[in-house]
């Protein structure tokens, strides 16, 4: 189902003071000097769906330097129904809009505009902690798996309660009731995310082999609790000493792990930075794919220096391969030559100076 970003606005976001464009629907490209704001343009995007931002999640650091308030708003056109997003922060705290209105919950704020971001960060999806790649499969989880958010929240909550009869010392009843409830949730999660890598996998495999064919990748999902028939009541109350002198529960969904080897060793150990990168591209691809698969619904995809640490050859690799999804795309070069842009049939083009934009091209 089309999806586009049709119009964006944004005030006091980093170097950005105010900002007013309307976005290509195939590719829209950003360029400039370093430091300009080009970056800032994307995460503006990011913190619309998300309400944060792929470089960081601390509002003083979003914040234009002496403002205390930031705004950014965009309409969503979706099977032609235009929506209006917007979300406002402060020290005071964060108010979510939706079509002029306070909306519900940031959850359903983000359903409406799914982005996906290719960053220079991007591969902590592969060096990075087991965190990275659980939020990873959180997304998808979230987007294509309707069961998965209450059972994440009804896991952590119980996570959260346990944890807390463990420092307390508390009851064996209690420990006993918030064990049940935590496994039932933890299994209800582990099932979607298990579904999901069973989906993702194949998809994975295929960017994998065109951005890195000289080298075999594989991927595989460690649940966060041994044994493979156990359940995971059974194996908490086997680590219940364990946890005793932890204070914290051992095993569950918290401790889920996503392994990526390169030719059968851990890519985090023997990939170069590159070789990370492309890996991570593979997966963050083959994320959106599988949700226009399993959903029929596109994604906003943000493309940020995405020739840092790639050769021309890679880069150019990677951008046909997001012009293939046929998502909108956002982009950002030093100057309009540095992108691949004859992937796509239009493109719109702004010059970024000093956090301001202007048409261009």
């Amino acid at each position: 189902m089309p999806l586009q970003l049709c119009s964006l606005s944004a005030h006091n976001f980093r170097l950005i003071e105010q900002l007013e464009i309307e976005p290509g629907p195939q590719v829209t490209l950003f360029w400039g000097q370093n430091g300009a704001g080009k970056t800032s343009i994307l995460e503006t995007v990011d913190f619309l769906s998300r309400g944060r931002s792929f470089r960081s999640r601390r509002l003083d650091a979003l914040l234009r330097k002496g403002s205390r308030t930031l705004t950014v708003r965009g309409t969503v056109r979706e099977a032609g129904v235009p929506t209006h997003l917007g979300i406002e922060k402060s020290a005071r705290g964060r108010v979510l809009l939706c079509n002029h209105h306070k909306a519900e919950t940031l959850s359903a704020h983000a359903a409406r505009l799914p982005v996906v971001a290719l960053h220079p960060d991007s591969h902590r999806l592969v060096q990075g902690g087991a965190r990275y790649r659980r939020n990873y499969l959180d997304w998808s989880a979230f987007h294509v798996k309707p069961d998965f958010l209450p059972a994440w929240r009804e896991y952590s909550r119980c996570l959260r309660q346990r944890n807390q009869v463990l420092r307390t010392r508390g009851s064996m009843q209690e420990m006993q009731a918030w064990t049940r409830r935590l496994a039932a949730a933890g299994e209800r999660v582990d099932i979607a995310r298990s579904s999901i890598i069973d989906e993702i996998k194949p998809i994975f495999d295929a960017y994998s082999r065109k951005l890195l064919p000289e080298a075999e990748s594989t991927l595989r999902y460690l649940r966060g609790w041994p044994g493979e028939p156990e359940s995971l009541e059974a194996a908490l109350v086997r680590a219940r000493s364990r946890e005793r002198r932890s204070l914290a529960t051992h095993w569950g969904p918290h401790r889920a792990e996503l392994a990526l080897s390169l030719n059968h060793q851990p890519a985090a150990q023997v990939a170069s930075r590159g070789q990370q990168k492309l890996l991570a591209m593979s997966l963050l691809l083959a994320q959106v794919a599988h949700l226009q698969a399993h959903t029929r619904r596109d994604c906003v995809v943000l493309l940020d220096d995405i020739g840092a640490e790639l050769d021309r050859d890679h880069a150019g690799a990677l951008i046909r391969e997001v012009a293939a999804l046929g998502c909108q795309a956002f982009m950002t070069a030093l100057a309009p030559q540095d992108a691949d842009l004859q992937a796509w049939t239009q493109a719109r083009m702004f010059h970024v100076k000093h956090g301001t934009c202007k048409p261009s091209g």
